[in-house]
């Protein structure tokens, strides 16, 4: 059963990095916290700041709209095309057809939150011009646009004679370039001095990217069961409302001493207050690894449950 459920993941995730519109949000993504700095100039010395919560919300917005676009191709597309009906025609169960398709989705949204988080630590890194005095590191700037363009190049090349889809290569090539740059500029400083390693890196800035993670997850587990069911548009709704919620609930339904629906819907509604780090990283204080575990844990049970939800969804559906 395992293999199975691998084997439709694999695919799943193939098939996600192959789309065009994958590449492109990922592009946009980046390029926005990239040029984030630009936008938080003379902010009274609160740039930085402004740049980590732009690229950490840039970060939760690309995957939420990833998560919905393709899960709909991955799911609801192959309910439509019938593809769905040959799969699960073999010795393949429904439930392991969307685990399948939720796990290749999850590995696609895993290396997105990487990929953008490896931009926003460097973001950070170079920092911001709130001056005409103040000292940017031009260094990592010019090396991320040598990313970009080598990126670019060799994905082309691979397109062309070997004829591999462009998008996915663009994303594997930019997985190599850019993890060997942030390694890179481990080592030194903005005067590129030697200092121990990762120490002129904001890393906490990382820890804050992968607290996010169980949320984009959720959210993935979200358009999975959404798209074993409903159409594109309805599904971009629904889990636009299901993040609205989940964004607002410990604000109208933690309240203490409220009423037993109040204290009900806390509890099933999703709170994605646990996974912002942003007034964290604007406090300067660490975030406490063993409040990431717990937030690791309640974003694993959630998503398991959505999970099983799309499998229950997807047993009733009828697809012959």
């Amino acid at each position: 059963m395992f293999g199975k459920v691998l084997t439709i993941a694999g695919n799943a995730f193939r098939e996600t990095v192959r789309q065009p519109v994958f590449c492109l949000v990922l592009g946009v993504a980046a390029a926005m916290i990239a040029l984030s700095p630009t936008f938080t100039m003379f902010t009274l010395m609160e740039s930085v700041k402004l740049v980590q919560d732009i690229g950490l919300s840039t970060i939760l917005l690309a995957g939420l709209v990833l998560a919905v676009l393709s899960a709909s191709t991955v799911v609801s597309e192959e309910v439509r095309g019938r593809t769905a009906q040959m799969v699960v025609s073999r010795p393949v169960g429904r439930g392991e057809f969307v685990v399948g398709k939720f796990l290749g989705l999850l590995v696609a949204q895993a290396v997105v939150c990487y990929l953008l988080s490896l931009v926003l630590v460097l973001t950070v890194r170079v920092g911001v011009k709130d001056a005409a005095y103040t000292k940017i590191d031009s260094a990592v700037i010019w090396a991320q646009v040598g990313a970009v363009v080598l990126t670019l190049a060799v994905a082309a090349a691979v397109n062309y004679f070997f004829d591999k889809p462009f998008p996915s290569a663009v994303v594997f090539t930019a997985l190599v370039t850019f993890t060997l740059v942030f390694l890179a500029f481990g080592f030194v400083d903005r005067d590129l001095h030697r200092v121990p390693y990762l120490s002129a890196m904001n890393l906490q800035t990382l820890v804050a990217c992968a607290v996010l993670f169980p949320m984009v997850a959720i959210l993935t587990a979200a358009a999975v069961a959404c798209a074993t069911r409903l159409s594109l548009v309805t599904s971009v709704v629904t889990c636009s409302l299901f993040f609205a919620v989940g964004m607002v609930s410990d604000f109208f339904f933690g309240k203490s001493g409220g009423g037993f629906a109040l204290r009900l819907a806390y509890r099933v509604l999703p709170n994605f207050q646990v996974f912002w780090m942003g007034d964290a990283l604007a406090a300067e204080k660490a975030v406490p690894g063993a409040y990431a575990g717990t937030a690791l844990a309640y974003g694993a049970l959630y998503t398991t449950a959505l999970v099983c939800l799309g499998m229950a969804l997807f047993e009733r559906r009828e697809i012959a």
